[in-house]
């Protein structure tokens, strides 16, 4: 008799899960998160709301009233339109509802795993395509994967995670023009950064964008994404994504956030300010190379091996992301960026490490 671990798919046994260092530090930045959190009115609202809500009975099975503030939000069609359990569900109802055996996908990297990740969990094929040597795309190459081998779908990730790069509105209206392919733009950093291509949807019917409230909503911890792309598109994708999936109590925090967007837009302004400054004082520390982003990170070329330099800073109380396993990643860790005061934590013991 064959063993019951026999029974799971080939191509879910021969990958990795995707991991995250259970580690903890007082200062965090290592999940590209908001370091400036919710703002407490947004906070106080929600909880008069949900309070007021029966928490015995489910959710809106389509949440109408979410959808409408997100489609005004984001300037695209409510029925072109579909909320979820953060950016990752979408990217897992639009994998499955596209993907198995003989599908391909062509996949920048390195970028975001999640991406191989449900793809091979689906039974398709990647057609990775490098990054450059400065860690930008390559647009000419990742066209021509996809047209010269007819790919089913390309996922593009702008700005990049974990590298900060972005692809522009000429260069993805050229690559949209060149296929009847899928293309999937995960644009969960745009309140950050890159240039919105909402507008590109109404004559792109190949177009899907994926967008979520964990970056620069600060809304991490409730898990809310939401995908924009064609309606008849988003009615496939629907029968892919669970059931209420998106709880209330997430549901109403959303919708306060858009609501309130004057209480969330000067954080955003704060981190990328943040962010400028701090890509100048990493540049003046002899041993490490920030590599430019238009997102709230930075991967970091560093002397120091980055296991060595995670550890390094974790003994100090900063915990980042070593991302050195990644393709063309080897010599890299990642950095979000944090608070000012995080930031000058940061900026001091790198000083210390690299003079030793």
């Amino acid at each position: 008799m064959s063993a019951p671990l026999d029974k799971i798919k080939s191509n879910v046994r021969a990958i990795t899960a995707y991991t995250l260092s259970p580690l903890e530090a007082p200062i965090k930045i290592n999940q590209n998160e908001n370091p400036f959190g919710m703002p407490a009115e947004i906070k106080q609202e929600v909880l008069r709301r949900a309070a007021e809500q029966d928490w015995a009975r489910y959710p809106e099975f389509v949440p109408s009233s979410l959808i409408e503030k997100l489609a005004k939000y984001s300037g695209w069609r409510a029925d072109g339109v579909m909320a979820g359990n953060g950016s990752n569900e979408m990217i897992q109802s639009v994998i499955n509802s596209t993907v198995e055996k003989g599908v391909l996908v062509v996949l920048p990297e390195p970028t975001f795993s999640v991406y191989r990740q449900v793809i091979q969990v689906a039974g398709g094929e990647v057609a990775s395509v490098p990054l450059k040597e400065n860690l930008t795309f390559d647009i000419p190459r990742i066209k021509h994967e996809i047209v010269s081998r007819k790919a089913d779908l390309a996922i593009i990730c702008s700005p990049n995670n974990p590298t900060g790069c972005t692809i522009s509105r000429d260069e993805l209206t050229d690559i949209l023009e060149s296929t009847s392919g899928l293309i999937i733009v995960d644009q969960a950093y745009l309140e950050l950064g890159g240039e919105d291509f909402v507008p590109l949807l109404e004559q792109y019917k190949n177009l899907v964008i994926l967008r979520t409230f964990s970056k620069a909503m600060a809304m991490g911890g409730l898990r809310v994404g939401y995908c924009l792309a064609a309606p008849e598109l988003i009615t496939e994708f629907n029968k892919a994504k669970m059931p209420y999936s998106l709880n209330f109590f997430s549901m109403t925090a959303a919708e306060v956030a858009l609501e309130n967007l004057a209480l969330l837009d000067p954080l955003v302004a704060r981190m990328r300010s943040e962010k400028e400054r701090l890509f100048v004082e990493l540049q003046q520390i002899d041993g490490i190379s920030p590599v430019p982003s238009e997102a709230n990170f930075f991967v970091v070329k560093t002397a120091i091996p980055p296991k060595k330099l995670f550890e390094e800073l974790h003994s100090r109380g900063i915990l980042i992301r070593d991302i050195s396993k990644a393709p063309m990643l080897s010599e890299y860790v990642r950095i979000s960026v944090g608070t000012p005061e995080e930031n000058d934590r940061l900026i001091q013991s790198l000083h210390e490490i690299f003079k030793q």
